[in-house]
């Protein structure tokens, strides 16, 4: 039987649409959809149910799906193993973020990842809803994933970061030499939000307090934020991995009391990982956890 065909049913089930899975594959839609048809004939059971609303797993489908998942991580294997021993990394590694840590990490850690390892390649998922990304985690939509801790799935995690909410203010801003910036007086400022579906930490935040800022705009761009603040139009709340954007004239202060998040990378705890995932989890630990700062 041909290895593909398992791929294509897998990537198929991982991206919800035949259609996806052709165009990631390389192949027409026929062509995968053929394969998978040749898989369920050669079985003699239906592996998907197909219907207007798209694609879904059949129970026999949703059986099968972990090992024929095993199968095609133990293919991977030996084809990176294969590679390694003519001096070469090869091999696919998805990741799940949300996008402060793409906008952050992400590139600078796929550039010193692949000066080291170049035949490795990505895809990346990105999702501002921490659950999502678990789930993609836990159903093998994704090799690994940034989340928030503590996850409410059971998970493989390594903690990387402590990322504090902090004050976003214009240069000339009263409070610009202050120590920390009081939480209560947000409630007097002038407020550039972030939308509601943009970050659910920040929106949690805002939510709790016992009279929140007042609104003056809501956009769905972190640098668009930035940009107000640096013109004094409002201040802003963002998460301290961005103070990195060192390119805004803006200052960040801490507040009196300290707001956070801990941020970690997560693999499925039962998952089979290539040795291309185990090396770029590594390379993540290694560049970002604790160990690093």
């Amino acid at each position: 039987m041909s290895f593909q065909k398992y791929v294509a049913f897998l990537k198929t089930v991982e991206l919800g649409s035949i259609s996806l899975a052709a165009e990631q594959m390389g192949y027409t839609q026929s062509a995968v959809s053929r394969m998978i048809l040749d898989l369920e004939k050669e079985w003699g059971m239906e592996l998907l149910h197909r219907s207007r609303a798209g694609i879904a797993l059949s129970s026999v489908g949703e059986h099968l799906l972990p090992a024929i998942r095993s199968i095609v991580a133990d293919c991977e294997e030996l084809k990176f193993a294969v590679n390694e021993l003519h001096g070469l990394h090869t091999g696919l590694v998805r990741v799940g973020t949300f996008t402060s840590v793409a906008n952050m990490w992400i590139p600078s850690l796929l550039v010193s990842f692949q000066k080291l390892y170049p035949g490795i390649e990505f895809t990346l998922m990105n999702s501002e809803n921490y659950s999502e990304i678990e789930d993609w985690i836990q159903h093998g939509k994704v090799d690994c994933g940034f989340v928030n801790l503590p996850t409410v799935t059971d998970l493989q995690v390594s903690f990387l970061r402590r990322d504090t909410l902090i004050a976003v203010l214009p240069p000339e801003h009263p409070m610009a030499q202050s120590p920390v910036f009081p939480i209560a007086r947000l409630q007097d400022e002038l407020f550039i939000k972030l939308k509601e579906d943009t970050d659910n930490e920040l929106s949690r935040f805002l939510g709790n307090l016992a009279r929140p800022p007042k609104v003056r705009y809501e956009v769905n761009s972190d640098h668009m934020i930035l940009s107000m603040v640096e013109c004094g139009l409002g201040i802003s709340v963002m998460h301290s991995l961005l103070a990195d954007m060192d390119r805004y004239n803006v200052v960040w202060k801490k507040f009196d009391l300290q707001q956070h998040r801990d941020i970690g990378i997560a693999t499925a705890k039962q998952a089979k990982l290539s040795s291309a995932v185990k090396l770029f989890v590594a390379h993540v630990r290694e560049q970002i956890g604790p160990m690093s700062n």
